[in-house]
């Protein structure tokens, strides 16, 4: 979006067409530069949260948003029912995080109504708590989440959390008019039920940072931005801002406590909240009249946010900020060289290439399909030929999935971003791949190839169906496995434990086991066909499973 008083009168407007290109790295933690990234319980690094954007040199004028990762983007993490601070997992922060990007949501200024739970208690064994205390037991309120499964715990960090055996049902949300969140809600959902209210109805369109919603960049690779620069900006000083943050980045300045649902208490891993989001800034003069190409790059951090997002205030840069430890605080891009020096945010600015008169607009790509033997029941590799412009390479593409059978411009701007892919040579391959599918779902992506004016070509599509997960069945189990979803959890764990303990124990207890086994893989098939019946068995076995898992000390070599 651009403000009025940014614009300028027609008839002075420049003629020169200019493109900013922006490049970062973004560095995992690691002990030591020669180290690889770090995967921890103690040190988890789940990527980082980003948004780029360009504004005044002094901070009065928001110009535009060109970047924002998906997670924010899409996903809507900074606006979700559920209190701020639960606890997280892996590949999902749960509950709102208004602290995921605050700098670049208050300097935009765009308000949006708050989500909240539906429900306002959540009773589960006769005690209740607020509904926004809860992240289960939603069960009248929630429909399956196509984006993540459930809550994990601090030893699951490498399950994988999509694919469970049995969907997680979240709670959408309904929409709270008395109050306001700087972030939009997400952009993703294409199915409804009758569980999730008229509200979610409307999320996608409300959402309206579809056009600038990108993947989180990979760790080991640069990432660079192009952005057109309007032909009636007018002339002046403005400067980049790149903001980053990252949950699990503490330090002793910077540990926060977190909220622990009391009706998944084993679930999460805490320790999230840690250090602020902290901000990058480039200067940099844009004259569209004359065309003067720049180049300029920052290694400092400007300054850093609230750490619980409540403000859009940037903070000097202080000692409460790390500086030396390896993708953590200010280092959490890497410093790296581009054609201004070293930094770690490079900016270039250089006039449009053969862009007057516009040349005719780029060629859709062809050949896009599922690589041989590219399909998993979690990922797709897929492979396409590289389009042509103006008979030279593209300047950049935009991909983007869904689940679903086609794709129109509408779908597209509200799909999930794919990594960046460089293009090649006219009729050259080129090769991308999607994580995080659902098994047994037919997906559709399309690509779309960006020229160095700006132009677009038509979406080419492509859809594949993921094949089906095969799960190994551990130790029997089956109903509290169906009920929970997971033989992983730990009520599942539990109630193995003591199983397996009093079976020697007892011959009544054995000959219950037994009639179990006969009757479980049954009794499991049906409920793995129910929500409602596997909810009703999670409230019966809840008590029990807590209670065995309280009465439980787990042994070296006792997980099964």
């Amino acid at each position: 979006m651009f403000l009025a008083s940014a614009l300028v009168p027609a008839s002075v407007r420049a003629q020169q067409c200019m493109t900013l290109s922006y490049t970062f790295q973004p560095d995992c933690y690691r002990p030591d530069p020669s180290s690889a990234c770090v995967q921890t319980v103690a040190r988890l690094d789940l990527g980082p949260q980003i948004a780029v954007w360009v504004q005044s040199a002094d901070g009065t004028q928001f110009v535009d948003t060109l970047m924002v990762t998906n997670l924010t983007a899409v996903l809507g993490i900074g606006n979700r029912p559920g209190r701020w601070d639960f606890l997280s997992a892996p590949l999902f922060p749960y509950g709102k995080r208004q602290m995921a990007l605050p700098i670049w949501a208050h300097a935009r200024g765009v308000l949006y109504d708050t989500l909240v739970m539906q429900e306002s208690i959540c009773a589960v064994g006769g005690s209740g708590f607020p509904g926004e205390s809860c992240l289960g037991w939603h069960e009248p309120y929630s429909s399956p989440e196509p984006y993540f499964c459930r809550p994990l715990t601090s030893d699951e960090i490498n399950v994988d959390a999509i694919t469970c055996a049995s969907a997680f049902h979240s709670e959408k949300g309904k929409f709270d008019t008395t109050t306001k969140s700087y972030y939009p809600p997400r952009g993703d959902l294409t199915t409804f039920t009758a569980t999730d209210g008229a509200d979610p109805l409307t999320f996608a369109a409300v959402n309206d940072l579809d056009a600038v919603a990108a993947a989180t960049p990979l760790y080991g690779a640069p990432y660079t931005g192009k952005w057109t620069i309007p032909n009636d900006l007018q002339s002046g000083d403005y400067a980049l801002l790149v903001e980053v943050n990252k949950e699990f980045d503490s330090n002793p300045s910077h540990r926060y406590k977190d909220f622990v649902d009391p009706n998944l208490a084993s679930y999460g891993i805490e320790g999230n909240f840690g250090q602020p989001s902290v901000i990058y800034r480039v200067p940099i003069h844009i004259d569209l009249v004359s065309g003067t190409a720049a180049e300029a790059t920052v290694s400092q951090i400007a300054g850093y946010a609230d750490w619980d997002g409540a403000t859009g205030v940037i903070h000097p840069p202080d000692a409460t900020i790390s500086t030396t430890d390896l993708g953590s605080g200010a280092a959490r891009l890497l410093q790296t060289d581009g054609p201004g020096g070293s930094g770690r945010v490079h900016v270039t600015l250089e006039p449009c290439q053969g862009c007057t008169p516009l040349p005719p607009a780029p060629s859709e790509v062809t050949g896009l399909a599922p690589v041989d033997q590219g399909l998993t029941a979690t990922a797709a590799a897929l492979s396409f030929l590289n389009a042509q412009s103006n008979g030279g390479p593209v300047w950049s593409y935009q991909i983007r999935y869904k689940a679903g059978t086609s794709m129109t411009d509408g779908d597209f701007a509200q799909a999930i971003s794919v990594q960046q892919v460089q293009p090649g040579s006219p009729g050259s391959l080129a090769s991308f791949s999607i994580p995080r599918l659902r098994p047994s779902t037919q997906y559709v992506v399309g690509v779309r190839a960006v020229d160095g004016c700006g132009q677009t070509s038509a979406i080419t599509e492509s859809t594949f169906v993921t094949p089906v997960m095969h799960f190994t069945q551990l130790s029997g189990c089956f109903v509290a496995t169906a009920a929970w979803g997971s033989a992983l959890g730990p009520q599942v764990r539990a109630l193995r434990r003591v199983r397996d303990r009093l079976r020697p124990a007892s011959v009544l207890f054995a000959a219950a086991t037994d009639l179990y086994y006969r009757s479980g893989p049954a009794a499991a098939e049906v409920l793995g066909r129910s929500d409602t019946a596997r909810a009703v068995v999670r409230r019966f076995l809840g008590p029990v499973g807590a209670a065995a898992e309280a009465a439980t000390i787990e042994l070296p070599g006792d997980r099964r």
